[in-house]
Parts: structure tokens; sequence; C-alpha cells
């Protein structure tokens, strides 16, 4: 009988979504680990604390979005200019 984390491993490799998820992870844990010297640290900062940090984080989030959907709109009209001439 496989155990659950056999389970979740096997769902995983069969995903390729989760395992570019997995992949991020991982890289992002390795660029913290150089940058910092270790990983998250729950008392790095109070509650109060960590909630900004997450705010400030999906602020950033919000600024990347904001401009996939800028660079988006301006290749449609493009492909529409193509299209009319």
């Amino acid at each position: 009988m496989e155990s659950k984390a056999e389970y979740w491993m096997q769902e995983l490799n069969k995903n390729q979504i989760l395992r570019n998820v997995q992949k991020m992870l991982e890289e992002q844990t390795k660029k913290g680990l150089q940058k910092y010297g270790t990983t998250v640290n729950p008392a790095d900062y109070d509650f109060i604390g960590w909630l900004t940090h997450l705010q400030q984080e999906m602020i950033d989030a919000i600024v990347y979005c904001e401009t996939l959907k800028f660079k988006y709109a301006h290749l449609v009209a493009l492909e529409k200019t193509r299209e009319e001439t």
C-alpha cells in the first residue's frame, strides 16, 4: 500500500502545471537561501508584519497583471492592424 506522500508525488508527476509550480518553489527557495542564508522564518515578523509583507507582494503581483494586460492589448491591436491590411 502506498503512503500519502507517494500518492501525492504520483499526482504531482502527472500534472505539468503542478510540476511547474514545484520547480518554481524549489528555485525560489534556492534563491532565498542564497540571498538570506535561510528559508522563511515565522519569527522574522509579527502578525501585522507578515500581513504587510503579503500586501506588498500582492501589490507587486497586481502591477505584473496590469503590465501583462497592457502588453496583451498591444499585441491584439497589432494583430488586428495586420489583418486589416
